[in-house]
């Protein structure tokens, strides 16, 4: 996820209501592969070892800036891969 505070005040907490045919114009928000927005992966997968998770970490791609093509999904994909893997025992 990667935030824009300064639109917050503009959209609301929801953002945009009519999104104009763009499914992407979220407002004050948009999605982000893992490594390129705001969430701290590290603090995340952290607390999942700490609990002791041993589940499967799945990666939902809705990140606009690498979508739209097959080459930017899979450039998308390995950005997210290149992020997530040290922090996963294998």
């Amino acid at each position: 996820m990667e935030l824009f505070p300064g639109r917050r005040n503009r959209y609301g907490f929801f953002g945009t209501v009519d999104k104009g045919g763009d499914p992407w114009a979220t407002g004050w928000w948009r999605y982000r592969v893992p490594g390129l927005g705001e969430v701290d992966w590290r603090r995340i997968i952290d607390r999942f070892h700490d609990l002791g998770y041993t589940g499967t970490v799945s990666v939902e791609h809705e990140d606009p800036v690498w979508g739209g093509t097959p080459e930017k999904v899979r450039q998308g994909l390995r950005i997210a891969h290149r992020t997530l893997s040290p922090l996963i025992e294998p």
